[in-house]
């Protein structure tokens, strides 16, 4: 019990505390953009509270595990992963909505596999770096871990959902910066940088996906279609004065304007609802918890967990930074959910997994330095 005890007090209670923060304002947000009503089960705020319960003892189960034994493992779940995205593209298999195939029905809710997926990727990336270490400078084992990524990326982009293979590019950079690794491939990197952005604009992107792309430049020029929701969004933010207006949200959630509220557009719809105020402080939230990550990184004892750490503090600043960008109008429309606060299962139970392998880092990092295997 004593070692048990002497384990658990490196546990990061800031990061709990902040994460039930940021779960309890989703779950009254979402409440508010579903309309509010009778306390039930299928209320979307209701769920999305459930599902957060339920989440945290995932986390808990997770921190228990030894993220070295997950690292053993790492290409178990990324080879399950991987065969979930292929499926997923199975009309029959994958559930498609609004032309998009990215889900798996449950029943009782429905699943995105590209959300889990990250984890098992982040896992596999780091799994890999942590062995080579220094042969990490070797051309042979950078474009092995370019192929690690550019798969599930592949597929999620197939789906399709730009945003979220995006992200996957993310936890690439993020890990490969602390990776033992030689300047010139990066530098080869930058300079194919511009030939791959034309190839992707020209040959990849599909029509709607470069519109997003150019109109939030002026969401004016396209006011009755994809700049619709854009408008709405920042009038959203800029009516919601200092205070907000409360659980009803602001004038444009009131009479329906503004679309996709409980996911995509959250922070629009909170801003309605806290103002100002409420949004500096959901920001300071997110401050803190990418400065908890940050600290897992720093002591971390080993370059696995170093890895882990460093990929889960830039899936989770990237997501945080597109999200509230693209509804300030700063940033194209991905569909890049906001953590913890975003409607759905997939996505929270993602960012709650990853924060059990931080404190499992955490709580383990003293047995590593000091009493060794």
């Amino acid at each position: 019990m004593n070692r048990l005890g002497r384990r658990w007090k490196d546990f990061d209670f800031y990061i709990l505390f902040t994460t039930v923060i940021l779960m309890g304002f989703s779950a009254v947000t979402i409440y508010s953009a579903d309309g509010g009503g009778p306390l039930t089960p299928s209320n979307l705020g209701v769920r999305q509270a459930l599902y957060g319960s339920l989440g945290l003892a995932v986390m808990f189960v997770v921190a228990t595990i030894d993220y070295r034994i997950l690292g053993s493992l790492a290409w178990a779940a990324y080879g399950v992963a991987m065969l979930a995205l292929v499926l997923v593209l199975v009309p029959g298999v994958g559930v498609e909505i609004a032309g998009s195939r990215r889900w798996f029905d449950l029943g009782f809710t429905s699943i995105q596999p590209s959300e889990f997926g990250k984890i098992a990727t982040l896992l596999a990336l780091a799994a890999f770096v942590a062995s080579r270490g220094p042969a990490m400078r070797e051309l042979g084992n950078f474009v092995i871990s370019i192929l690690i990524v550019l798969l599930p990326m592949a597929l999620v982009f197939r789906q399709p959902d730009l945003g979220t293979s995006l992200v996957y590019g993310v936890i690439w950079v993020a890990i490969m910066a602390l990776a033992q690794t030689r300047r010139r491939y990066w530098l080869a990197m930058l300079a194919s940088t511009p030939v791959a952005l034309f190839i992707a604009w020209e040959f990849l992107l599909a029509d709607y996906q470069r519109r997003r792309w150019t109109v939030f430049l002026n969401p004016e020029a396209d006011a009755r279609g994809d700049g619709f929701n854009l408008i709405q969004a920042r009038i959203s933010i800029g009516s919601g004065g200092l205070r907000g207006f409360g659980i009803e949200g602001g004038t444009q959630s009131q009479l329906g304007l503004l679309k996709v509220r409980e996911s995509d557009f959250i922070f629009a719809h909170a801003s309605g609802m806290f103002g100002f105020i409420g949004m500096l402080a959901l920001m300071l939230m997110f401050a803190i918890l990418l400065w908890r990550c940050l600290h897992v990184s720093e002591v971390a004892r080993d370059q696995l967990g170093q890895s882990l750490a460093i990929g889960i503090t830039g899936m989770l600043f990237v997501q945080a930074f597109v999200n509230i960008g693209m509804n300030i109008g700063v940033m194209p429309v991905t569909g890049i959910t906001l953590p913890f606060i975003s409607a759905g299962l997939s996505s929270l139970w993602t960012f709650l997994i990853a924060e059990g392998i931080l404190q499992s880092i955490l709580i383990r990092r003293r047995k590593l330095a000091f009493q060794p295997d």
